[in-house]
């Protein structure tokens, strides 16, 4: 009888073991109950690679070491913005087929610039100036969260959170709960009658603790001794901006008159803007009760203050330094907070870049690698006098923006010229001017065929038939029309594409994969993780036969 009894109890044991093991095997194919969405402003891919010995265990190390790391991920268009990045992340489109082409863009035989959220059909919420009159109707492609709530019957939630007004409302579609955005004006959180009436009684508790000044109050001095700080330039060095007028440019920074005057826009320039974002999608993430049913939520987050670092004191700057090392700590805070409030095994995270940044070409040049500034000034002056001594007429140009030259057809035709031919020979002369390498027509990137990764179709990409210009053009790597200290963003050059795409929780296994992959990837693999229809517009295949668990 013994005997029978150890077999039995052995038996018991081996079964419940097997049954473990499946129910393992069948927990990581179930849908994530909560998929976080993160998009790091301006975050080139080789800072990963640069800052790791210095960052904690707990966030970026964290997704990377444990999740699927894309380390040759790509944009696949110019330009390179932040509009165009959030909508191709979330549609798994590029410009050409959702229309965000830029930030903002000229209008075609007028005067007026659109700016990609500007809605005057909108109320604000939150504030009574315009900066709420915003929405996502110049998106013309479904997002992720849009197709998840309609596969969903409404009932999944989505929310998105940024400093940045774009930031948030491209992410999170048409269809979401709410957006939410920084307001510079009353230091408080937005949004628009696009999503919601009134703001939730969380958001305003949240606005009423006044954390933009509890954060300035603090002032900003560097993480760690500066001394530590190897893998920046000098602190004092020729190739930073500031964003406070006349203000020094070295640590650390005191926000003593900006809170006197009750003045918070300066958040969005230190690592505090991360913060105060981090912190309201903690908020959103408890009151919404993301995450807790078995129906998916999504939640986008995007932290803007990067790219304002970024674009004032440059990509080598002890200030982008310390901002990833800061943003680290926050990135780890968050993901604790998901592993109490969601459970570690009910979500997933994806974490990219909306756009690179390049390199200060003075502090190129300085180092003897080729580099430049041009001039949209000088451009405009030069295309006019082509025109005049061409044509005769200098107004056939109608405008320059976002590195396409717009044409005014009317005069065209006055003129009895065929566009076409005027394009061509703008196209030829543009390449003369210093610092322009390649120019094309509108008829050009409307009938030709070329290699996946060439230039000319990352043009195509980004290239709308009914928004964008006549000409576009393309500048010499690490040139730019830009300020002589800081840098921008934009081009399609490596620097400006390269950004890291990082999965992580739920159904992900660990790895990473060194071959080329592109941004608008990401919206069907998450689509296909959560077992939804694919975005509309969508023109990629999903990643996910790489990292999922099987």
């Amino acid at each position: 009888m013994s005997f029978l009894n150890s077999i039995s109890k052995l038996l018991v044991v081996f079964l419940f073991i097997f049954s473990q093991c499946l129910l393992s095997q069948n927990n990581s194919s179930v849908k994530p109950k909560l998929v976080v969405g993160i998009v790091v402003d301006q975050m080139r891919n080789d800072y990963i690679y640069r800052y790791w010995d210095r960052f904690g265990e707990g966030g970026f190390k964290r997704l990377i070491n444990n999740g699927f790391y894309f380390k040759n991920a790509h944009y696949n268009y110019i330009p390179t913005y932040t509009g165009p990045g959030h909508s191709s992340i979330y549609t798994g489109a590029t410009p050409r087929t959702h229309a965000i082409i830029a930030n903002d863009w000229h209008i075609k035989s007028s005067a007026i610039s659109n700016y990609c959220v500007s809605d005057t059909g909108v109320k604000s919420i939150g504030c009574t100036n315009k900066n709420g009159k915003m929405s996502p109707k110049n998106q013309l492609s479904s997002t992720i969260g849009d197709e998840l709530k309609i596969s969903t019957n409404q009932i999944g939630k989505v929310f998105s959170i940024a400093l940045k007004d774009r930031s948030s409302i491209l992410p999170a579609g048409h269809a979401a709960n709410a957006a939410f955005w920084y307001d510079e004006i009353t230091g408080n959180f937005i949004s628009s009658s696009w999503y919601i009436k009134e703001l939730p009684s969380w958001v305003n508790e949240f606005n009423n603790k006044n954390f933009p000044k509890v954060y300035l109050t603090k002032g900003w001095q560097t993480l760690y001794p500066i001394s530590s700080y190897s893998n920046s330039l000098a602190d004092n060095n020729n190739y930073e901006a500031s964003p406070i007028k006349k203000a020094a440019i070295t640590f650390p920074y005191n926000y003593k008159d900006f809170i006197e005057k009750n003045d918070f826009s300066i958040i969005k320039s230190n690592p505090y803007g991360n913060t105060i974002t981090k912190d309201l999608a903690i908020s959103c993430l408890i009151n919404e009760s993301l995450g807790k049913d078995n129906i998916p939520d999504l939640l986008c987050i995007s932290f803007s203050s990067p790219d304002y670092i970024g674009h004032y004191y440059g990509p080598r700057s002890i200030e982008a330094e310390d901002i990833y090392l800061r943003l680290d700590k926050d990135i780890e805070d968050l993901l604790n907070t998901l592993d109490e409030q969601v459970g570690k095994n009910n979500y997933t995270i994806f974490l990219t870049a909306d756009h690179g940044g390049a390199d200060v070409p003075n502090h190129l040049i300085d180092s003897k690698i080729p580099a430049g500034y041009i001039k949209e000034k000088y451009l405009v002056t030069e295309i006019k006098k082509f025109f005049q001594s061409s044509f005769g007429d200098s107004s056939i140009f109608e405008n320059n923006s976002n590195e396409q030259i717009f044409l005014d057809s009317r005069k065209i035709n006055q003129l009895n010229l065929k566009t076409a031919e005027v394009e061509s020979k703008l196209a030829d002369f543009l390449i003369t001017i210093n610092g322009i390498s390649e120019a094309f027509t509108s008829s050009t990137l409307k009938t030709q065929c070329f290699y996946k990764n060439d230039y000319h179709t990352l043009l195509q990409n980004g290239y709308n038939h009914k928004l964008s210009g006549n000409v576009c053009y393309i500048y010499n790597p690490a040139w730019m029309d830009y300020s002589e200290k800081g840098t921008t963003h934009g081009a399609g050059y490596n620097y400006d594409t390269h950004v890291p795409i990082i999965f992580y929780g739920n159904g992900i296994k660990k790895g990473n994969y060194f071959q080329y992959v592109s941004i608008t990837q990401i919206a069907p693999t998450i689509c296909e993780l959560l077992q939804i229809n694919q975005t509309n517009g969508c023109i990629s295949d999903p990643l996910n036969e790489f990292f999922i668990k099987k």
